[in-house]
This record gives structure tokens, sequence and C-alpha cells, in this order.
């Protein structure tokens, strides 16, 4: 299943701003975890998870800005991989009549591991799948995910099961 097809960047034409985010998994090349960050706010999505990222400022790439959301929000660096798209090749619809656009990517070998910020509770490593998961590590199904972010996780789940199935072959 192809993860991504070229895709429309609506943050120079989209109002609201769009929003950008990191699929962060052990690996890029045979991914069995995945970061997940549990909002601190506001109220209605405190303790849900999410993609950690953030919104796309005015003039500025989608990729610049989630470059600098994930050194604000988690304080590593990240290298990208494959852009996660709808079957459609589109960025995903959210709350408020947003778009997001989501990578998957991995924290680079020099970098510090991700960390908690005030924007979010908690920061869990969980299993892609469950025949994987290991030492109490929870599923990403398991997870109280805030709605819109829950069809993304299963596009990157399934894209990383695949993956792992033709590392394996």
């Amino acid at each position: 299943m192809p993860l991504s097809t070229p895709s429309s960047d609506p943050s120079q034409t989209s109002t609201p701003r769009p929003i950008v985010a990191a699929a962060i998994v052990d690996s890029l090349d045979f991914p069995t975890r995945l970061l997940c960050a549990s909002r601190a706010y506001p109220a209605e999505l405190r303790g849900q998870f999410e993609l950690p990222g953030g919104k796309v400022e005015l003039g500025e790439a989608p990729r610049d800005a989630l470059v600098r959301e994930i050194r604000e929000e988690l304080g590593c660096v990240l290298t990208y991989g494959h852009e996660v798209t709808t079957q459609d090749g589109l960025w995903w619809p959210i709350h408020a009549g947003r778009r997001m656009g989501v990578w998957l990517a991995e924290r680079t070998q020099d970098s510090p591991e991700p960390s908690l910020s005030e924007n979010h509770l908690e920061l869990v490593w969980a299993a892609l799948d469950p025949a994987t998961a290991a030492d109490g590590l929870p599923t990403v199904d398991a997870l109280p995910w805030i709605v819109h972010d829950r069809p993304i996780v299963e596009r990157i789940v399934a894209f990383a099961a695949d993956l792992r199935n033709k590392r394996k072959s």
C-alpha cells in the first residue's frame, strides 16, 4: 500500500492555518513503536493522545514548521521519511476546518531523546502491532486518541506492517 502521493500543500492557501505533525517511530526502516503524546490542554482534549506538531506560520514551509514545532515541543531533532496522506493523497481533515500534514520520522542519532514540555502530560512509546508489544508497552490502538488522529494512526499501523513484512521476505 503506498503511503502517499504528492499532496497539495494547503499551508499557503488555507484558512485557518494548517497543522503539521510527526509520526515518530523507532525506525523508518522497520517501525515497531510510535511515540504518542498526551495533550495537556485544552480541557476537552486533556489526556487524549495525538501526534506531536503544531501550526504552520504564514509564509512558513510545512516541513520548516514541523522542524520548529518538534524542537519547541520535544527538544529533539528528527529525520523525516514518507508523508502520510489520506487515500486521495491529501492532508488530513481535522477539527474546525483545519487540515493536517503528517510525516513519518525518527530521532536522529545525535539528538537527545524527546522530552516533555508544557504541551503534553506524558510521552508514551506504544507498539504498532500487538504481536510485537513487549516490556509492558501499550499498543497504539489501546490509547485514547483525539478523534481526528485515530484514522492517521490506523494508516501508520497498516503502512508499518506492510514495511515490516517486506523487510522480512
